[in-house]
């Protein structure tokens, strides 16, 4: 059942996945303004949407794309590689769709929360957030995750990284042992509600019972 007062407060705002060759190069138009040079190809951008089209979730105001949130399911011996300094993020690949939702899959990798510098403010409360609960709603309801769950994510700002402590991520790694130099954090989970305990505490509910 949906927590329909939560959606009241965004009537504004849509999340929803990637739909055209026009989505994708939104989003690699938005990594641009916020990453410059470290920004990855258009062409990689399409091909992980091929391989696994749910991965990202775009934030809408309107018909217009204003930010987006990356969650991945990535094999299991590939995610450890990762996770031990092994591997770079272009290196990563998902999962297909099909292998996620057959067979289900246990780690899954979240990208950076990007959205346009003029909606950056505090996370409880605003569009930010909004994307953040309907992304993980989403990918928890429907992606096959299998518990328990492991989910990393790379730090690339010291906002993203205390946006990741906020949420009960840990330090697994820090910059000097990562081979892209982003600290690496990670958390585990043993099923959905635990998953949900410490994103509700700041402003991420479970929105679906």
């Amino acid at each position: 059942m949906l927590t329909q007062t939560y959606f009241d407060r965004f009537y504004d705002w849509v999340v929803r996945p990637i739909q055209s060759l026009d989505d994708q190069k939104r989003v690699h138009e938005i990594a641009q303004d916020n990453f410059g040079q470290d920004t990855f190809p258009l062409q990689h951008i399409g091909d992980w949407h091929t391989t696994y089209p749910e991965g990202r979730r775009l934030l809408c105001a309107g018909d217009h794309i204003v930010g987006y949130v990356s969650i991945w399911p990535i094999a299991a011996d590939q995610a450890q590689q990762f996770c031990r300094g092994e591997l770079m993020e272009k290196q990563l690949h998902p999962l297909s769709i099909q292998q996620a939702r057959q067979q289900g899959a246990d780690h899954w990798y979240i990208g950076a929360v990007v959205i346009e510098a003029s909606l950056r403010k505090p996370i409880k409360g605003n569009p930010i957030g909004f994307l953040l609960a309907m992304a993980l709603n989403n990918w928890a309801e429907t992606a096959g995750v299998q518990y328990p769950v492991t989910v990393f994510s790379p730090a690339y700002s010291p906002e993203g990284e205390k946006l990741l402590r906020r949420f009960g991520f840990d330090l697994l790694r820090d910059g000097n042992h990562m081979p892209d130099g982003d600290p690496l954090y990670l958390r585990t989970a043993q099923d959905k509600n635990s998953l949900f305990q410490s994103f509700a505490q700041h402003g991420i509910p479970q929105l679906f019972e």
